[in-house]
């Protein structure tokens, strides 16, 4: 996990090089090639709860990023993601003063 700040993000999409996972006001996106494709719900929210065993010394970070990998490729080979426009995703976090924790594959 890395901390990057916005404009690092905006500058990572625009790119279009990077392959990773964002979490953005409690919920993942997965950002491929400039694409940005939000969590089906419920993976979201077992990808959040891996976040707080994380957080709790229950998981080490290798775990969660392999829980993460399969989860993403779960989510591709039933298309269950959804397209995200960028310009919305821009506006989210355009204001916002904190960095966010992504996951570089």
């Amino acid at each position: 996990m890395k901390k990057i700040t916005p404009q690092m993000f905006i500058t990572l999409i625009e790119n279009k090089e990077e392959r990773f996972a964002i979490i953005i006001n409690h919920w993942f996106y997965y950002i491929e090639k400039g694409r940005i494709y939000k969590f089906q719900q419920h993976s979201n929210a077992k990808v959040l709860t891996m976040m707080d065993s994380y957080y709790d010394g229950q998981m080490d970070s290798e775990t969660l990023i392999n829980e993460l990998k399969k989860s993403i490729i779960n989510q591709i080979q039933y298309d269950w993601f959804t397209d995200v426009w960028m310009e919305a995703i821009i506006e989210r976090i355009g204001g916002s003063a904190y960095d966010l924790e992504a996951f570089f594959f």
